[in-house]
C-alpha cells in the first residue's frame, strides 16, 4: 500500500493551504458521504470551488491519497486560522463514513495503517493522533466515535 500523490494545482494554494506547517500530529476525520477518495479530491480541487475546507489526505476501501502537502497547512479542524488543529496537524478523512458497513471498515483499516506509516515517518507516538472533535467539539469522526 502506497500512498498516491495527487495534488491540488497549486494556484488553489492560497484558498486551501495558504502557509507552511511543521506538522504536530494526525487529526482523524470521517468524510460524512459515501464517495471514494479520488471523489473527495477532485471536489477539493474543482477550480469552481472556493470552500476554504481542506485536508491532507483521503483514504478509501482501496488507497489512500495525499492531496496537500505535508508541510502546508489546511483548513479542516473548524479551530480558526491560528488554531493548533488547522496550522500544525495532518488532516486525514476516512470515506464512506455515512453508510458504514464493509467499505467503511476496510477504509478505516488502510486508514490506520497509513496513520501508522505517518507515526513513523515522524517519530511520533499515538499521543500525536487527534480526533477533529478534539480542536472544535464537532462529533468527528462521526462512524468512528
Amino acid at each position: 500500500m502506497a500512498l498516491i500523490k495527487n495534488l491540488i494545482p497549486e494556484s488553489q494554494y492560497s484558498t486551501k493551504c495558504p502557509y507552511s506547517m511543521t506538522p504536530k500530529g494526525i487529526c482523524i476525520h470521517n468524510t460524512a458521504n459515501d464517495a471514494p477518495a479520488i471523489n473527495e479530491r477532485n471536489y477539493m480541487a474543482r477550480g469552481d470551488n472556493q470552500n476554504e475546507v481542506s485536508f491532507h489526505i483521503a483514504v478509501d476501501d482501496n488507497q489512500a491519497i495525499q492531496c496537500i502537502p505535508l508541510n502546508r497547512n489546511a483548513w479542516h479542524a473548524g479551530d480558526g486560522g491560528s488554531g493548533q488543529g488547522n496550522r500544525n496537524y495532518i488532516a486525514v478523512e476516512i470515506c464512506y463514513s455515512r453508510s458504514g458497513g464493509e467499505r467503511f471498515i476496510k477504509a478505516e483499516q488502510r486508514a490506520a495503517k497509513e496513520v501508522a506509516t505517518l507515526l513513523k515517518q515522524y517519530g511520533w507516538g499515538i499521543s500525536q493522533i487527534r480526533k477533529h472533535q478534539d480542536f472544535s467539539g464537532k462529533y468527528c469522526p462521526h462512524r468512528t466515535l
